[in-house]
């Protein structure tokens, strides 16, 4: 367990050498089966799961690895996983530069905040995914810039698919059904600032919107008022530093903007219905049951 902070692995970290934007290996080959530290990536992740079984835990949402399923793991989520030794498929690493490049068009829904991690596909659906990273794979070692192009075209294609697919599993991820722009504004704020600002006038003004509107847009779309999301997003930082780092509760609260600490317990306890030292020590993050 880290003692002062969740760690944050780059491609260097994970496979000894740095990769330029676009990664994609065969599971099988350079993966690990046993990642039991949680741990936060620099760069989005996508995990095709073509056979295997385990545990794969993802910002305390408990997946059972099963055949023909696909992660997706954005930066800053913690996860961690136990899998199989016979596991196989592909890992495929994008660096935020990559994913802005395709910012122009509709967002990724299973890269947004508070949505599904896993995506459950049929074979014949999953082979119809692996042909397309078979492709992508037989190409992206070459270096000149048209095969680039070609690459970054096939890639967004298979993301674009993957979004049809999940958009079917998960309708109501469809980020087309919301104001889009304030939403995911108000969403990105917040991760940037959620341990200095908790205030819903603090987002409502760097939105340009008043605090009423933002709270009535919150309760729409989010289904609660501005201040509960805030307050969330908060309780999920404190769930991931209690599980994840040596960290005192004290030092937790004060991390995360709070200067007293029994003002942190409490409103921990609201959203959790446990007090931070009796989540602590009931949430079993290392050795997770089936």
């Amino acid at each position: 367990m880290n003692t002062n902070a969740i760690p944050v692995l780059t491609v260097g970290n994970i496979l000894g050498e740095e990769t330029l934007g676009i990664t994609l290996f065969r599971h099988s080959v350079k993966g690990r089966n046993e990642f039991e530290q949680p741990h936060k990536h620099d760069f989005y992740l996508v995990f095709f799961v073509e056979k295997g079984s385990g545990i794969h835990n993802v910002d305390f949402t408990q997946y059972k690895v099963k055949d023909n399923q696909v992660y997706f793991i954005r930066p800053g989520q913690v996860h961690n996983w136990s899998l199989d030794v016979d596991t196989t498929g592909f890992q495929l690493m994008l660096s935020p530069d990559v994913i802005s490049i395709f910012s122009n068009l509709s967002s990724f829904p299973f890269f947004e905040q508070n949505v599904p991690s896993c995506l459950s596909l049929t074979e014949k659906e999953f082979q119809h995914f692996q042909n397309h990273l078979h492709e992508i794979e037989l190409i992206l070692a070459d270096n000149d810039l048209l095969t680039k192009e070609i690459v970054l075209l096939r890639l967004h294609l298979l993301l674009k698919l993957l979004q049809e697919g999940y958009l079917k599993q998960f309708p109501e991820h469809d980020s087309s059904t919301k104001p889009e722009k304030i939403i995911k504004k108000f969403m990105a704020l917040l991760d940037d600032n959620f341990n200095q600002e908790s205030s819903v006038n603090f987002y409502a003004d760097k939105l340009n919107i008043t605090p009423n509107y933002l709270n009535i847009l919150s309760q729409k779309y989010l289904k609660m008022p501005a201040g509960d999301v805030i307050k969330q997003r908060t309780i999920l930082e404190a769930k991931r530093l209690l599980t994840s780092t040596d960290l005192s509760i004290k030092e937790i609260a004060y991390q995360l903007g709070f200067n007293d600490n029994g003002y942190f317990s409490k409103v921990f306890k609201k959203y959790v219905r446990k007090t931070p030292g009796d989540f602590k020590e009931s949430y079993n993050f290392y050795h997770p049951s089936p």
